[in-house]
């Protein structure tokens, strides 16, 4: 009897065969989790969503636990089911979904040894769902909210440092976002959108790193706007830089920049010496002169 003999095929036939191979692989895959599906079975259902989810297989887990969570309410596996179900959520990345179940699950369950674990997934996902500090941190908000809720409520957790590391992080982005959009309005040279911001994130963010920074651009920013501004709203807008720069000479009395600072506070000061900053920024004579015209007309 002659060896069979294999005849090795061409790159396209192989990648055809693997191809074909792979796809009847998948829908023999599929017949198998249907026939699961289908299966009226349910412990064999939550055996087999067990396995699926310690396989790192929750797109598969997910289904059969949904159905199990329904059908086995107010029985004695329906706690373990729900536990499942949460973290199924959570793995796959549904972090607001897995939120709402995590907190579900305390209400479902009050008595449960799981509280605990609960409220801080609960929290933790919060977290999770956190955008990236140059988008919206309203979610930020929610998550630090959340986390000091657990730490409040379990000031003796052994996950507590890990809280207080994520709500420092959390607060971090915070900061870079709000210090981000004050120097938008900077950028965009809307300085007393700029002056207003830079101000209320000193008070928001007293820690700051860039807080040097931050009250000289408040100086800067009054100035600009001040220089900017129509004859008659510059006195007020070049007091307000004044304070801005004592604030900063009082603070940082070594600061870089307060030779910059003293050079617009001694222009300031002119100006507010000036008759100008006394008539609204119109010369005297001209004031007497309109001031006439007006009673001559009425």
């Amino acid at each position: 009897m002659k060896a069979a003999q294999y005849t090795p095929k061409n790159g396209l036939q192989g990648r055809t065969l693997l191809l074909g191979g792979l796809l009847a692989l998948v829908t023999l895959g599929c017949d198998s989790y249907n026939k699961i599906l289908k299966n009226p079975n349910l412990n064999f259902k939550f055996q087999k969503a067990r396995e699926f989810y310690l396989q790192g297989e929750y797109f598969k887990a997910q289904p059969l636990l949904e159905e199990l969570v329904s059908a086995y309410r107010g029985s004695d596996l329906s706690e373990g089911i729900y536990y499942y179900y949460a973290y199924c959520d959570f793995q796959m990345g549904a972090y607001q979904t897995a939120a709402y179940h995590f907190k579900q699950f305390n209400q479902l369950f009050p008595s449960s040894p799981k509280g605990e674990e609960m409220d801080f997934m609960y929290a933790y996902c919060m977290y999770m769902d956190s955008p990236g500090a140059n988008l919206d941190q309203t979610n930020s908000l929610r998550a630090i909210e959340g986390l000091q809720l657990f730490v409040n409520k379990y000031p003796a957790s052994p996950r507590l440092e890990q809280c207080n590391r994520m709500i420092e992080g959390l607060r971090n982005k915070m900061r870079v976002k709000a210090f981000e959009s004050a120097m938008l309005f900077y950028r965009m040279e809307d300085y007393r959108a700029s002056a207003v911001t830079l101000q209320h994130l000193l008070v928001e963010y007293p820690d700051l790193e860039e807080r040097e920074k931050i009250r000289w651009l408040v100086v800067e920013s009054f100035y600009k706007l001040a220089t900017n501004s129509i004859e008659a709203k510059k006195a007020s807008r070049f007091e307000s830089m004044l304070e801005a720069h004592q604030a900063l000479s009082e603070e940082y009395p070594q600061s870089l920049y307060l030779a910059r600072s003293r050079a617009l506070a001694e222009e300031a000061r002119a100006f507010l010496a000036s008759p100008r900053a006394h008539n609204g920024g119109v010369l005297p004579s001209t004031a007497h002169t309109t001031t006439s015209f007006a009673h001559s007309t009425f």
